[in-house]
């Protein structure tokens, strides 16, 4: 059984009990890998690697399909551009009659550019769900501590770990706000699109003053800890901050894989090509 393999079999508990360093350099394959690879196999093998990991980490098939969906239109409307006017497209799906005008004996969508848009998506996706796998099973204590153990500046570290705690706290403020606006008889999902635009525009006023409200109670609260960002800090879990023998084996198969996929893609052309 490979590294890998190891990874993807470990249940939910012991996946977020990860190292945030580990994850990070999962990250850093997962958002450099899919620009080195050209071709539909390795970006599929990637983006089923990265599902499986969430799967792994008991992430509901739901959350997946639903970080999915909000893409599936521009993935699609990528599918049908590369596939019309991709420069590497040479053998047609089909060809318009000859009898058309002016478009007669056309090629209409190339096997070649349907194939590479296909490989575009796998790049929009993979950083997506691997971004959510990463953020989803770590606390931002872990995340902090993993930054500062890299030796990023303690500030700029709690900054880092503050937005991602803000996301979701921005999400609740919306759908607060939208519970709020039904009550009133105004169901947003019934409105079309343009009307949809304007009202969630509209929203936008409540949802940023509840956002600097909140901002200006954690700044109180830093205050009145007397926080002055300094390094020299105690850790309620001190023993997590060193890497275990597993943990750094990770992290050197990796960035060997890592090294590895770029040298042969320099070197002999290796996932260069779409097919």
């Amino acid at each position: 059984m490979t590294a890998a393999d190891s990874i993807v079999q470990l249940p939910a508990g012991r996946f977020a009990a990860i190292d945030f360093r580990v994850k990070l350099v999962l990250l850093l394959l997962a958002s450099t890998l899919i620009f080195v690879w050209n071709n539909l196999l390795a970006q599929g093998l990637l983006l089923g690697f990265t599902i499986a990991l969430m799967l792994a980490a008991a992430t509901p098939l739901a959350t997946i399909w639903r970080l999915i969906r909000l893409t599936l239109p521009a993935l699609v409307l990528i599918v049908v551009i590369q596939g019309l006017w991709s420069p590497f497209g040479i053998h047609p799906v089909f060809t318009l009659p000859q009898g058309l005008p002016l478009l007669g004996g056309a090629h209409v969508f190339t096997v070649e550019g349907l194939l590479f848009g296909l490989v575009v998506c796998c790049r929009i996706l993979v950083p997506l769900l691997a971004f959510q796998l990463v953020f989803m099973t770590t606390e931002a204590n872990d995340i902090v501590l993993g930054l500062t153990r890299l030796r990023v500046p303690y500030r700029v570290a709690l900054l880092f770990s503050t937005t991602f705690r803000f996301v979701p706290l921005l999400l609740e403020e919306f759908q607060a706000i939208k519970d709020a606006q039904r009550l009133r008889g105004i169901d947003l999902d019934s409105f079309g699109m343009v009307r949809k635009l304007v009202a969630m525009g509209r929203m936008l006023v409540p949802l940023i003053t509840g956002c600097l409200a909140k901002a200006q109670a954690m700044e109180i609260a830093l205050q009145a800890r007397a926080f002055t960002g300094s390094p020299d800090r105690t850790q309620l879990h001190p023993g997590r901050e060193k890497l275990t023998a597993a943990q750094r084996a990770m992290i050197a198969l990796a960035l060997l894989f890592w090294a590895a996929a770029i040298v042969a893609r320099i070197a002999f052309g290796m996932g260069g090509s779409v097919l």
